[in-house]
């Protein structure tokens, strides 16, 4: 019998071949960035990855992403990225959900390990259209921009008080707008902003920058600080409301066909600034974009805190009876780890919840949002289990949600003031309730409209009075 042989390089040769033969099948079968990983990152990534945004860099075309692909792969298998806390099971669904699912998770991955191939150019998918500066989904400039009166300057050190610019509304007829975008001039010491339209005592005066200019005290006669007269300054106005706000993973807000935000033309533009120094000096001009309703308006968005009542620690805080006021809250005490409030807002008339927006500070630990009707049935809203103070999110409704007159909505928070909390500043101080990020915040807000506010109804009604 005679036996057939082989020299050893012939062995290695054949699973050599049957290894390529193996790596040739699985890069076939891999996804490309033209077909699969392009529209992934279009929809949940390129608004904050393009030129001139947030992110560190672009990722709008291959060239520019194959450089980030095993980084890319770390953060979005670690679910770092793209930023989104809202738990699914524990909320209803929210049009601007980023988050992405267990199957692009995949492809992201498999495509990074097979080399991340390109793939055909015929593939790719319509690139994102965006008018450089602005985030509007379909590529158009905002209708009108106000700018900072004045541009500001931040000095190299210190803590620069919360500063309010007061703008008068340009417009000689009332304006309701369909989509507004608050742009910072410098994103590096803007740590957050906000427009909104305040009705001004008359005879409130201003200096060349748009600041309130008052003279001191008439009872006692004393100069005031910056951050008294900022504090003071709020104080003495009425008839407020939020048209825009930025802060990290926010700052352009769309709204539905039909409803929108009243600029009312004997308001102000309160456009508040917080500054953050960064060690040298800046300059920053921070402008207010907006974008005009194209259709008829039906009902006003209309932004609510929810506080008319507070239970902290199982004490129960109840507002003074003004909106615009809150409870005023106990400090957290030093080393608290579960530090408890509750948040109630009536609703008092049936209304449309649209979107939620918590905001907290370093100590945030966790908020949870809920519909409880009138037979005591309860919706989940919303849950954050590990609140993240580095991304203030509107959620945004998929489907607007009907509140009947008779439910509340409540808002539950916790906060970590211990040493178990890595943001924890001073955990063995108490906390205090102010705008600085090492101090606290419990902002658990709301976006509304009115179901029986029709406005076509309304201005019929004012044009049949007229006749």
């Amino acid at each position: 019998m005679k036996f057939l042989s082989a020299s050893p390089g012939t062995g290695f040769a054949i699973v050599a071949a049957a290894m390529l033969s193996g790596q040739a099948l699985q890069a076939a079968d891999a996804p490309t960035y033209s077909k699969d990983v392009a529209p992934i990152l279009n929809r949940s990534c390129v608004s904050c990855h393009r030129p001139g945004e947030i992110a560190p860099m672009s990722l709008l075309s291959y060239e520019t992403v194959r450089p980030w692909s095993k980084a890319l792969k770390r953060k979005v298998v670690s679910r770092e990225m793209p930023p989104w806390f809202a738990e699914k099971e524990h909320s209803v669904k929210f049009r601007n959900d980023m988050s992405l699912s267990e199957a692009e998770i995949d492809i992201i991955a498999r495509w990074v390990d097979a080399g991340a191939p390109k793939g055909n150019d015929a593939d790719l998918p319509p690139a994102p259209k965006y008018v450089d500066g602005w985030s509007h989904p379909k590529g158009i400039e905002p209708d009108y921009i106000i700018p900072m009166p004045v541009a500001y300057q931040i000095p190299a050190e210190g803590e620069v008080p919360n500063i309010s610019f007061y703008v008068k509304s340009p417009f000689s007829e009332d304006k309701f707008f369909e989509a507004a975008e608050m742009r910072p001039g410098n994103r590096a010491v803007v740590h957050h902003a906000g427009a909104y339209a305040r009705t001004l005592p008359a005879g409130t005066q201003f200096d060349a920058a748009g600041r309130i200019v008052r003279q001191a005290n008439a009872a006692g006669g004393r100069a005031r600080s910056e951050q008294q007269a900022v504090e003071e300054d709020r104080d003495i106005t009425f008839g407020v409301a939020r048209l825009v706000s930025f802060s990290p993973g926010r700052g352009f807000e769309y709204y539905r066909v039909g409803a929108g935000k009243k600029l009312a033309t004997d308001k102000y533009i309160d456009i508040g600034m917080h500054y953050q120094p960064i060690g040298k000096p800046q300059t920053d001009q921070t402008r207010l974009g907006l974008w005009f309703q194209r259709v008829p308006m039906t009902h006003e968005v209309v932004q609510i805190g929810i506080y008319d009542s507070q239970i902290v620690e199982g004490a129960e805080l109840v507002a003074t009876g003004d909106s615009m006021r809150k409870p005023a809250i106990p400090n957290i005490p030093p080393y608290a780890g579960n530090w408890s409030i509750t948040g109630i807002w009536p609703v008092k008339e049936d209304a449309t919840l649209l979107s939620i927006e918590p905001h907290m500070h370093f100590r945030g630990k966790d908020v949870e949002y809920k519909l409880i009707y009138p037979d005591g049935r309860e919706q989940p809203l919303m849950k954050q289990s590990k609140y993240e103070h580095g991304w203030q999110i509107n959620h945004e409704l998929a489907e607007p949600l009907k509140m009947p007159a008779g439910s509340k909505v409540v808002a539950y928070g916790h906060y970590d003031n211990s040493l178990n909390n890595r943001f924890n500043p001073a955990p063995h101080q108490e906390v205090f309730w102010s705008e600085q990020s090492w101090d606290e915040m419990y902002h658990p807000y709301i976006e509304i409209t009115y179901d029986n506010r029709d406005l076509t109804k309304t201005q019929t009604t004012q044009q049949q009075q007229q006749q």
